[in-house]
This record gives C-alpha cells, sequence and structure tokens, in this order.
C-alpha cells in the first residue's frame, strides 16, 4: 500500500490539476492525516479522537511536490516513527504536531485556500483553546502555508494572529530553475512540426508544478493570464502574517555559496537566493530575518526533512 500510495502521490504532483478537473479518484483531497495516513475531519469529535493529548500549541506540517505526509518519517517505515521532526517536537517540546496531506499538481494558490480554510476549521473545533500555531513547509509546503497567510489576511481569519512561526524548508520562493527550463524548452519544440507532440506532452505538466516557475501564490497571478504564453514573472505580492516569525533554511550541494555547485544548482532543485528569499524588487523579497536564514552546505534538496541540523534550528525557533 504504501508504494501505491507514492506511485498516487506522484501522479497527483504532475496531473493532479487534470485529475481534479475530472473527478477522478485518484486526486486528493487537502486534509490532515493521522500516524496511519488515515483521513482525520476537522470537527471537533473527530479531531479529540485522533489526538487525544492534543494541547494549545500546533506545529502543521506540509511536504512538497509528488510528495505526502510520510515524506516527514525519520526511516522508510509507513507510519510516524520516534525520530521524525514531528515526533521529536512532541516529545521534547510539547507541540502537538499535526499531518497533511494535498494535490500537489493543483496551483499553489488553490492549496493556499484549502489550508487557510482548514486553519479555520483547526481554531474553531480544536478539543482545547489553541495558543500558537507553526507551520513548517518543506519546498513547495512552504509556498502554500505563505499562500494561505495571505488567503487568511484578506479574509481577516482570526487564526493569522495566532501564528508564531512560519519556517520554510528548501522552498523556492521565487522559483526553480527546472520548471524555468521545462518552460522554454516547450516553447522552443512548439516552433517545429516534428517535435510539437512532444512539446503537447511537456505542457501537460500540472498547474503546481508551472506555478514552480517563478513562486506564483497568489490566484491573480495566475487567472488574469495564460501561464503557457507567458514566461515572465507576473506575481503579486502577498501579505505577511503579522505575528509570525519568518525563518528559513536552505541547502546546497557544495561546501559554500561560492562552490559552483551552490551557485548553479542550488540543492538539486532549488537555488540559495530562492530559498532565502531574497529578489532583487523589495516588494517580492519574503521577510526572513538574517539571524533566522541559513543555508547549509553539502546537503540534498530531499534531505532536508531528515537532517539533524535542520531538527536544531527547527527546535530552537519554536522554544524561543
Amino acid at each position: 500500500m504504501s508504494r501505491l500510495q507514492a506511485v498516487i502521490s506522484a501522479t497527483n504532483g504532475v496531473f493532479g490539476d487534470f485529475l481534479a478537473r475530472s473527478g477522478n479518484g485518484l486526486a486528493i483531497d487537502f486534509g490532515l492525516r493521522d500516524a496511519h495516513g488515515a483521513p482525520v475531519a476537522p470537527d471537533r469529535a473527530a479531531l479529540a479522537t485522533a489526538f487525544p493529548a492534543a494541547g494549545g500549541d500546533i506545529a502543521i506540517f506540509l511536504h512538497g511536490l509528488c510528495c505526502d505526509e510520510r515524506i516527514w518519517n525519520a526511516g522508510n517505515g509507513v507510519h510516524a516513527d520516534a525520530d521524525s521532526f514531528p515526533a521529536r517536537l512532541t516529545r521534547e517540546q510539547g507541540w502537538t504536531a499535526l499531518r497533511v496531506r494535498y494535490n500537489s499538481g493543483r496551483h499553489i494558490s488553490e492549496n493556499g485556500e484549502a489550508f487557510a480554510e482548514l486553519l479555520d476549521a483547526l481554531q474553531t473545533n480544536w478539543p482545547v483553546r489553541v495558543r500558537r500555531i507553526a507551520l513548517i513547509g518543506h519546498s513547495m509546503g512552504g509556498l502554500i502555508a505563505r499562500s494561505a497567510g495571505h488567503h487568511g489576511l484578506e479574509r481577516g481569519a482570526r487564526w493569522t494572529a495566532q501564528v508564531s512561526h512560519l519556517i520554510c524548508l528548501g522552498s523556492p520562493h521565487h522559483g526553480a530553475p527546472l520548471e524555468r527550463f521545462g518552460h522554454a524548452a516547450t516553447r522552443l519544440l512548439d516552433l517545429v512540426d516534428i517535435t510539437r507532440p512532444l512539446a503537447v506532452a511537456i505542457n501537460a505538466r500540472s498547474a503546481g508544478i508551472k506555478d514552480l516557475r517563478h513562486g506564483s501564490l497568489r490566484h491573480d497571478d495566475w487567472n488574469a493570464h495564460d501561464p503557457d504564453l507567458v514566461g515572465g514573472d507576473m506575481r503579486r505580492p502577498v501579505r505577511v502574517l503579522p505575528e509570525a516569525r519568518h525563518c528559513a533554511v536552505g541547502a546546497m550541494l557544495g561546501d559554500s555559496t561560492d562552490d559552483p555547485r551552490s551557485r548553479l544548482i542550488g540543492d538539486g532543485l532549488v537555488l540559495p537566493d530562492s530559498a532565502a528569499g531574497r529578489h532583487p524588487h523589495r516588494s517580492l523579497c519574503v521577510p526572513f530575518a538574517p539571524a533566522d536564514t541559513v543555508l547549509l552546505p553539502a546537503l540534498h534538496h530531499l534531505r532536508l526533512v531528515r537532517d539533524a541540523r535542520v531538527y536544531g534550528l527547527i527546535a530552537r525557533w519554536l522554544s524561543a
């Protein structure tokens, strides 16, 4: 079953928008999952049953593209294990750790809106009074957390004032080179009759992947134009959670930011400046304080969810 779920999660990442639009049963719904991967409804009775030791401090973990909540497991087991980031935060600091699963092929803004609605329900139905909320996202998960904050602030949601931390691990805040290369390759292949079918096949990749071209987090970043025809950065500024400490951890394959491997391919998927939220236009910069922005050497993108140095940073930030 675990291998089948991995295939389903990967399929959702590549074609998830099509699966959702067509009503396909393989499309994943945005929602909480328990330690065994079973869905948990966000009503008071279901939450009390699934989390009998619920406390007032909630840490919510969001996976990245083509993955699911099991990526946070420290080993290769199906179920959550004692050495995972969520389990350690619960054991060592008393946070109640929650995991979500979502269709990573949908637009980031659509998942952000769904996450904002889930946070509305949690704030209302959590078995005890919510004191603090920490949002911890790996890769695309960090972008969805930021998008949810924007949606929540636009609606005046109460939970936005309870988010104490927003921690992004290897999130491509300003896009990923691989998607920009895919967009450019599609445009070139479409120019010649013999390669046009290949362009059509490549262009079938999901809306979630296309959002990673620049890191689009708002509905109006994409619904006012055709993202397949526009290659430039059309993003609008995103509202920032006012009470949250914004923290970023990036990785690089090289031993320093000057290493050619770090400059050219970053952590294998995300470049250092993108992970750190840096951008030439101030309105698009993510407000990570220098002291809360860490780039770790000799670390691959997918290892960010299991590296001891990363957990040490998260634990230190959440204990402050």
